[in-house]
Parts: C-alpha cells; sequence; structure tokens
C-alpha cells in the first residue's frame, strides 16, 4: 500500500474514498473437505522382507503419477490386474516397491477476498497455491482493484482460491476439491457480482469445472456463462484469452521500444516464471525478433548465449509426458545455471513472470537490463524498486504490463452477454489499442506531459510534476476509482 498512499497524497484523494480503499468490502474464509484417492507410496526402508514378492500387474491407465513419485490408485486399475500384496505392499513391474496408502477426507482453506466495486463487479484470479493466505489475497484483489481502472474497464478487484499444492492431486481429486469450492462460493459470486478467472494454478478446465457447479440446475445457463472467464472458447471463452496476459505485456514492451525509434526485434531478454504469462511472452517477443537468453522456474534455470527456441522449449516443458513437474529445469539445449545466475546475464529487457517479491534490492543491483518488464504481480519490492531507480533501469509496472488478461478477461464477458464471439483479430486489435493507450497516459503522467492524441488523452490525469512509473499508474488508477465514487 506505500504506492497507493503516496499517489493519494499526490492527488489529495477524498479521505472517505481513501478510507473505503484501504481495506476490503469483503473477506471470506471457507474450509472445502474432499475425499482423497488412495496412494501408492514409493517404499524406502524394510524393502527386504518383500524381495521375494512377485510382480504386480496392473492396467496403467488406472495409475497416475505424481510428483513425489507415488501413483495415485483408480479402481479400474484392477481391470484385468494380477495382483499380489503383502503387509499392504505391492510390486510394480520396473518400478519397483510399493505401499499402499488408503484414501481419506482431506480439509483445505479456501478464500475470496472483494476489495471494491466502485467500477463495476468484482473481479479476479483464482489460485491455487500452497503458499496462499489471506493477507496475500488482499493484496492481489486490492491490485485488481487498480488494474481494471488502469485498463479502464468496468470492474472492481477481487481475488481468491485454495491453499494446496494441485501438483500433489490427482485430476479427479482436483476436479472434486474444485466443484466442491464453488458449491461453496456460489452465494458469494455471479455474472454482476464478482466474475472469477484463472492465476497461479488453474487454467481454463477449472474455469469450465467452476462455471459447470455454478449453472448446474438453472434453468437458463446460457445467462450465467459470464460468471467466471478463461474458459474454454467451447464453453463461451474469448478468443485470445490464453494468451492474453502475455500478449498485453509484449504490446507494453513494443511502445517502450517505440518511444526509442526501435522495436524489439535485435534485442534479449531473461525471464523468470514460464507459465502462462512467460511463455506466451517469450513466444510473443521472440516472433517480433527478440532473442530469449535464459529462463528460471520453480524447477530450474537454463541458459544459451546463442539464444533458446522458445517453441521447442514449450514442447519440452508442456508436451513431454516424463516431466510432470512442468519444469524448464533439465532441458537438454541449454546450459542448467544457478537461480542466482539468472540476475548476472546481461540482456536488454528482465521479464519477471513468476511470483511476488522476486526482484529485491539485491537482485536490482544485480540485473544488467534497460528494463524491466513486469509480468507478475508484486515481483519488485519496494527496496527493489528504489535500486531500480537510482541505476537509471527503467520499469513497466505490473498493474498495466500484465492487463492484458484482465481486458480480455472483459471481452469475453461482453460477448457472453451479448451471445456473441468474436474473432482473435478483433480481440488483439481492441486489446492493442487499449494497452498501449493507457500506457501512454501513464508514461504522460511520470513526465507530466499532458497531452491530446488520437489514441490517448492524458490532459486530465497529469499532475504538474515528474513522477515514477509505478506512482505514475496509481495516480491514474485513484483518479479513475473516485470518479466511480461520485456516480
Amino acid at each position: 500500500m506505500e504506492v497507493f498512499h503516496r499517489a493519494a497524497d499526490l492527488i489529495g484523494l477524498d479521505r472517505r474514498v481513501r478510507m473505503e480503499l484501504e481495506e476490503p468490502d469483503y473477506e471470506h474464509i471457507f474450509y472445502v473437505t474432499v475425499k482423497l484417492h488412495t496412494r501408492l507410496a514409493p517404499l524406502t526402508q524394510g524393502t527386504d522382507r518383500f524381495k521375494d514378492l512377485p510382480d504386480s500387474e496392473l492396467l496403467p491407465d488406472g495409475l497416475e503419477p505424481l510428483l513425489d513419485g507415488s501413483f495415485v490408485f483408480k479402481r479400474r486399475a484392477l481391470i484385468g490386474a494380477n495382483l499380489s500384496m503383502r503387509d499392504g505392499v505391492v510390486r510394480l513391474k520396473g518400478k519397483g516397491l510399493y505401499k499402499v496408502v488408503p484414501g481419506r477426507p482431506e480439509r483445505f482453506k479456501a478464500y475470496r477476498v472483494q476489495h471494491n466495486q466502485a467500477r463495476g463487479p468484482y473481479k479476479g484470479g483464482t489460485r491455487y497455491h500452497q503458499d496462499v493466505s489471506l493477507d496475500l489475497f488482499k493484496v492481489l484483489a486490492a491490485e485488481m482493484t487498480w488494474k481494471t481502472a488502469i485498463a479502464d474497464i468496468p470492474f472492481g478487484g477481487g481475488k481468491g482460491g485454495i491453499k494446496v499444492d494441485p501438483k500433489t492431486l490427482s485430476s479427479e481429486e482436483l476436479e472434486a476439491l474444485t466443484l466442491r469450492y464453488m458449491y461453496r462460493l456460489k452465494p458469494l459470486i455471479g455474472p454482476d457480482l464478482d466474475i472469477p478467472a484463472p492465476d497461479v494454478g488453474t487454467d481454463g478446465t477449472i474455469m469450465g469445472l467452476l462455471l459447470r457447479q455454478y449453472t448446474d440446475g438453472e434453468r437458463e445457463r446460457h445467462k450465467l456463462r459470464g460468471v467466471v472467464t478463461g474458459k474454454d472458447t467451447r464453453i463461451g471463452g474469448s478468443e485470445g484469452r490464453v494468451k492474453a496476459t502475455g500478449q498485453g505485456l509484449a504490446y507494453c514492451i513494443q511502445e517502450w521500444f517505440a518511444e526509442r525509434g526501435a522495436t524489439p526485434a535485435g534485442s534479449t531478454f531473461i525471464l523468470q516464471g514460464f507459465g502462462n504469462v512467460g511463455s506466451n511472452a517469450a513466444e510473443i517477443l521472440c516472433g517480433l525478433g527478440s532473442r530469449l537468453l535464459a529462463v528460471n522456474d520453480a524447477g530450474g534455470t537454463v541458459f544459451n548465449p546463442a539464444g533458446i527456441d522458445v517453441n521447442d522449449l514449450v514442447s519440452y516443458v508442456y508436451d513431454n509426458p516424463r516431466n510432470l513437474r512442468r519444469t524448464v529445469g533439465g532441458y537438454p539445449k541449454a546450459q542448467q545455471i544457478s537461480k542466482t545466475d539468472l540476475f548476472d546475464i546481461d540482456a536488454d529487457i528482465c521479464i519477471p513472470a513468476a511470483l511476488g517479491g522476486e526482484i529485491t534490492g539485491p537482485v536490482a543491483e544485480r540485473l544488467k537490463c534497460k528494463l524491466v518488464a513486469e509480468g507478475a504481480n508484486g515481483p519488485t519490492t519496494p527496496e527493489g524498486d528504489r535500486v531500480l531507480a537510482k541505476r537509471g533501469i527503467e520499469l513497466i509496472p505490473d498493474i498495466i504490463a500484465n492487463a492484458g488478461g484482465v481486458t480480455v478477461s472483459y471481452y469475453e464477458w461482453i460477448q457472453n452477454k451479448r451471445m456473441e464471439h468474436w474473432s482473435e483479430t478483433e480481440v488483439n486489435g481492441r486489446l492493442e489499442q487499449a494497452i498501449k493507450s493507457n500506457y501512454r497516459i501513464i508514461r504522460d503522467i511520470a513526465r507530466n506531459m499532458p497531452r491530446r492524441t488520437a489514441t490517448h488523452n492524458s490532459s486530465r490525469y497529469t499532475i504538474g510534476k515528474d513522477i515514477d512509473m509505478r506512482t505514475a499508474a496509481m495516480v491514474l488508477a485513484l483518479k479513475r476509482i473516485e470518479a466511480g465514487f461520485s456516480q
């Protein structure tokens, strides 16, 4: 909230509005219980007594591998099976000994924070991650309030999710958890009240499950499609939504180069995070002629001074059945380096697109780049901001850089309301105009250059002095939000 208060002071934000924005409207905490399936966990101790245990042959389709080396045991695994078990231990042919761990009910903590709806329905992602908390969701919900105002779309801010590592669950368990989450969430949301979307640990499949549960038993289900965005295009999703956040980030970077009379062609970049945002941004930038030098994610860091083939890396991460962790770690066509080495690589652009708080003061001191373009939410700490400013490294702040996702979510919501389906060309054309126009307004606020052009009008937002880009973005957000309170 440091940037919020700084911007609020600069524009003399009305005290009532400030108090409304300092804390969320609603904080919902509840629990979701699902039954986990039986597992086969690797046996690491006392294996000698099972030396003579024969192999068991189970239907492969009935065993779902998990990251920890265990398998989720599904009933269909017994179809045509040849099973030998002793004291709850089986030997899987070619895999070793496994202990049967009976299924059990598990309780998961769930959240939905609704920050502000002065400009429209609450809007924000659904995150499945083991490190989420109420405080985190309060911060992220507030960021969505700023981001929807920056994007100039008629939404407020919200955020929610479940405290769980989705990679520890089978697909069926994840489905059960998602359906139960929406069952508990249904009284709190709606197409004109609160509209969830994908975030870390969720995707279009999860959104489809949420939609299914929300509309189950409703007579006019087609009118409720807008209750979630980020859906598959077959059930009301928008063309271009999957790539939208990365596309918006690329548009911002294009605009940064255009200010200098250049294009991204021939530039280099390093990337942290290779999920939806990072991988799509990398593909788009490389398509514009930029070169990816290094990538880091939770499973490792890879570097190739000649450039990494992004399409090949995407295939390695997402199409390789042996890569259960969906990580860049172990990619054979690049050097394996440490995460700390990533920030020592000389490149034009650094794109943090993982989790928050990664660009700290010490990291910012080491960066060898001209631009930090924030793909993640809050990747740069306040100390990191100060170091970047001191070193003259420019910044595209997250609330504009990654606003492409929520912008196209709005387009999806509009299409659902109108029962329309737009082409990807139309979606991207609207997105490019929106992102670049709002980026230009923020740039003008930062430089105290009020202008009115065919594409943007910053004259009503400048404050009579130069400020940094992050504060400028917040000034724009707060001025638009304050106008919403006066309606």
